[in-house]
């Protein structure tokens, strides 16, 4: 097998915020995979800007030569319902396997 390749960009998870007192908002990235460090980047406007359009690659802050890709941190799995606990249970006790004539 290869190595991997370094210059493949890294992702980055980022919160949206704005700055309070303005109409900026600034995409965070709390710990950067190059530096572990807290770096900013511009979002656009708050009333006119679709902030979605700057998540991508950009550049790292910390080493401008090295790129990582802007993205929403991944959603939760939704817990099962009581009713799926409830079926699941069920079912395992079917399948128990403690037939003891055999």
């Amino acid at each position: 097998m290869g190595k991997k390749d370094r210059r493949t960009p890294q992702p980055a998870f980022v919160t949206l915020r704005d700055l309070p007192g303005t109409r900026v908002m600034f995409w965070v990235v709390g710990e950067c995979p190059y530096c572990g460090e807290r770096h900013l980047h511009p979002a656009g406007n708050l009333r006119t800007a679709d902030p979605g359009e700057r998540l991508g690659e950009v550049p790292a802050p910390c080493d401008p030569g090295r790129l990582y890709d802007l993205q929403l941190p991944p959603r939760p799995q939704r817990k099962k319902g009581k009713e799926a606990r409830k079926k699941e249970r069920r079912q395992g006790k079917a399948g128990s396997g403690w037939d003891l004539d055999e």
